[in-house]
């Protein structure tokens, strides 16, 4: 048996472009000696709370085309990145600290060429208080209803 579809009637409007509101804070050179701090402005607290932030830095003496995470190990693994966010004022601070692969602080300085922050709100949030209540796994058909997959 053959089926096959027809494009019926007019196209529809043109989509909005976009890339689901993501921000992105581009950071010049630094030089990063155990810490460094990056203001994201006009970021709110709902945001950030509902956003996933991802970070990757150039580093000195890597190629200008590669990018490493945040957190993560750094060139040729002498470092690691961590970071934490906090509020300052009206603003939120990204902080990144350099610690050796075995925890202790990292003092020799790093040059990060460029720094680029995303923040990339979620389109959905779930609050969650315990244990978070989902289908029975074993059950094909509680798990197609729990998702709402159609027949």
């Amino acid at each position: 048996m053959a089926i096959s579809c027809k494009k019926d009637g007019p196209a529809g409007p043109a989509g909005k472009d976009g890339n689901a509101n993501v921000t992105v804070f581009n950071f010049g050179s630094r030089v990063v000696t155990t810490a460094s701090n990056y203001v994201l402005s006009g970021i709110s607290r709902g945001r950030i709370d509902s956003s996933m932030v991802l970070a990757y830095y150039n580093p000195v003496p890597e190629d200008e085309s590669a990018w490493y995470p945040v957190p993560g190990l750094g060139s040729l693994g002498a470092y690691e990145t961590r970071y934490f966010i906090s509020q300052t004022s009206n603003d939120y601070t990204f902080s990144v600290r350099l610690v050796t692969p075995a925890g202790a602080a990292y003092t020799t300085p790093v040059t990060f060429r460029k720094m680029r922050i995303f923040i990339v709100p979620a389109n959905n949030v779930v609050n969650v208080n315990g244990r978070m209540a989902g289908p029975d796994l074993k059950d094909y058909y509680a798990v197609k209803e729990f998702y709402n997959i159609p027949d």
